[in-house]
């Protein structure tokens, strides 16, 4: 479906600010279906780095109710973003949450990706 890969290339922008895509690094990612997580560098600004976790193709209801499971799966704040991303020509909302590059955060992108994509095939199951 994807073609990413760590080191390749991938388009975002930010269209609610008139921001149109533009090639980022991907330093690294999760995929797990519908659910793409990704931190990404930008050599125009001297590699400094930013992620998102998005869903692609999913109502922004069931966004809201993968945040609060996330939530109170996790023990930490995650919310649907207001601010919408492009992503290779894909408007979406991000989920926000809180990290630091710091080793007690290391842990919180991969554990939400995962959190999220468990979320949304248990509440595929039931219906």
């Amino acid at each position: 479906m994807h073609h990413w890969e760590v080191g390749g290339s991938i388009n975002i922008g930010w269209p609610d600010y008139n921001v149109p895509e533009r090639p980022y690094t991907i330093v690294e990612f999760d995929l797990y279906g519908p659910v793409f997580r990704a931190r990404v560098s930008d050599a125009s600004s001297g590699g400094k780095q930013g992620g998102f976790l998005v869903v692609f193709g999913c109502p922004d209801l069931v966004l809201d109710m993968l945040a609060e499971k996330a939530t109170q799966r996790l023990g930490f704040q995650v919310v649907v973003s207001d601010l919408r991303c492009s992503i290779e020509g894909n408007t979406l909302h991000s989920f926000d949450y809180e990290w630091y590059p710091t080793p007690e955060f290391a842990e919180r992108p991969g554990a939400l990706a995962r959190a999220i994509a468990e979320s949304l095939q248990e509440m595929g199951r039931s219906g």
